[in-house]
């Protein structure tokens, strides 16, 4: 069955995600100072040009922002990939996208904590602890990346 595979649950997660990188991406390219560009265009350079040149660079920190933001949405979504995926657990799926298994550690935690015993809550939190930690990770570095893309920010 094509429809409950890790690939659809992919493209789920792409279409919840892109909202949140566009609407980023546009807020950040409503704050670029209008003298900015017009001295561009002033210059002599195209819209092409103006944007490549001018719009991207001073908005790229912004950017990608926008979409590290939209990469922990997509780390987090748990109930898509829970109704979307045949949840198996036993064994990895890395390469085979498109057979119906597969899961991840927020939608093992939602499908087996209303019926786990004692050990196995003690083994499903420490799960989340363990995303917890890889979700401060990617944070960090999501925000070491920012910080570093335009230092002249940071004064």
């Amino acid at each position: 069955n094509f429809l409950r595979t890790p690939f659809i649950a992919g493209i789920v997660v792409a279409v919840m995600i892109v909202p949140i990188i566009a609407s980023v991406t546009r807020e950040i390219f409503s704050q670029i100072d209008d003298d900015l560009i017009k001295a561009s265009v002033a210059l002599g350079a195209n819209r092409e040009s103006t944007f490549r040149r001018v719009i991207l660079p001073v908005s790229s920190s912004g950017i990608l922002g926008g979409v590290l933001l939209g990469l922990g949405r997509a780390l987090g979504e748990t109930v898509a990939i829970f109704f979307v995926l045949n949840l198996v657990y036993d064994d990895f799926n890395w390469f085979q996208i498109i057979s119906p298994e597969g899961g991840a550690i927020a939608s093992l935690i939602l499908a087996k904590f209303g019926e786990a015993g004692e050990a196995e809550i003690s083994a499903l939190l420490a799960a989340g602890v363990v995303l917890f930690i890889l979700t401060l990770v990617i944070n960090t570095i999501a925000s070491f990346i920012v910080n570093r893309s335009q230092p002249w920010r940071n004064r």
